[in-house]
């Protein structure tokens, strides 16, 4: 068995759905017993972009001992390194240029296509995201091995009445929610949620509030958004209050434009919540029969399936029995024994 490097950039950064991923998938490693070493930038290079850029380019490939493969799981890697392995979780700058920073499009189209020039193995998160990566990147379905995301029951799961409370009161969530949570970028469609959503309060006007978790990511556009009284903004929220403001919720909403995987949607059904997402990219795909699905750019469909959620309890106990069905075929452990041997084979 090849001995396995991987590029460990990602300890550095702030914990979103890639570096839940690489970290998910080394515990997997872990608890398989499986070999590996991971490679990671300095304090002084770690501690901003053009540091990890020019670490990631110009000192990683000198740091592997062989010919070891090495393997870059977070969509970005060295472009001069033999026996390379990549994991591409979608390629939506360049299906969407418009949603990014000048700068971040124009990194990403010179980088990509170096990289999985050379790369012995690409490896992406759904069959979204091959198709797509195929038609930018000029390279053939059996070229890249799709491996799904799992989802940790015992990070996500039911929280307790004690739990839920406690964080409602740190959020200051003192009426019943519906929740959603991401970057705040283009892709993830507040705009037309919170749109929808006053466009059902307006009609329904039961007390609920809108609470929106994220904050900004510099490599996109940011979006402006504006509490009102049925929008509560929450900022970026510790990764251990998740679980109880999934849980706390009547619904989760999750209309996103473009998603290579969609792991909130796997979150909220194992916190017991029941699901609205977009019935488009990869979303459909991996919520399959266990959600609402509406059309993401459509302001009126994320409207009604936001009241069929509200108003029908039946509805919303069927989207959580089917969900808890769901997250079962998604294992963090199957997915990074299979990563391991394409990696490795």
């Amino acid at each position: 068995m090849n001995k396995l490097y991987i590029n460990g950039h990602f300890l550095h950064q702030r914990l979103t759905g890639v570096q839940r991923y690489a970290r998910e998938i080394l515990a997997g490693f872990d608890e398989g017993g499986y070999p590996y070493q991971v490679l990671s930038p300095p304090p002084p290079m770690a501690s901003h972009k053009l540091g990890q850029h020019m670490w990631e380019q110009l000192l990683l490939p000198l740091k592997r001992r062989d010919n070891a493969v090495f393997w870059s799981p977070t969509n970005t890697g060295p472009v001069y390194m033999d026996n390379h392995a990549i994991t591409l979780h979608d390629a939506a700058v360049f299906v969407h240029p418009e949603w990014f920073s000048n700068a971040y499009v124009s990194w990403r189209k010179m980088l990509l296509p170096r990289i999985v020039g050379r790369a012995r193995t690409v490896l992406t998160v759904s069959e979204y995201s091959r198709s797509v990566i195929c038609r930018y990147l000029a390279l053939k379905p059996e070229q890249v091995k799709v491996v799904y995301n799992g989802i940790d029951t015992k990070r996500f799961y039911v929280a307790s009445k004690k739990e839920t409370d406690r964080v409602r009161a740190k959020y200051g969530l003192t009426s019943p929610y519906l929740f959603t949570l991401g970057s705040l970028d283009p892709r993830k469609n507040f705009i037309r949620l919170v749109e929808a959503w006053h466009l059902y309060a307006a009609k329904n006007p039961r007390g609920y509030t809108l609470a929106i978790a994220g904050g900004s990511n510099r490599n996109f556009g940011t979006l402006t958004l504006h509490e009102s009284q049925s929008v509560k903004l929450l900022g970026y929220v510790e990764d251990k209050d998740l679980p109880a403001l999934y849980s706390g919720a009547t619904a989760f909403l999750f209309p996103s434009l473009f998603e290579g995987f969609g792991l909130p949607v796997l979150e909220a059904m194992a916190c017991g919540t029941p699901v609205l997402t977009s019935n488009t990219t990869a979303l459909d795909e991996i919520a399959g029969d266990a959600a609402m699905k509406v059309s993401p750019e459509g302001i009126d469909s994320i409207s009604e399936g936001i009241s069929e959620l509200v108003e029908s309890a039946g509805r919303r106990q069927d989207l959580v029995d089917k969900g808890f069905q769901r997250i079962r075929l998604f294992d963090w452990n199957h997915a990074a024994s299979t990563i391991y041997q394409h990696l490795t084979q």
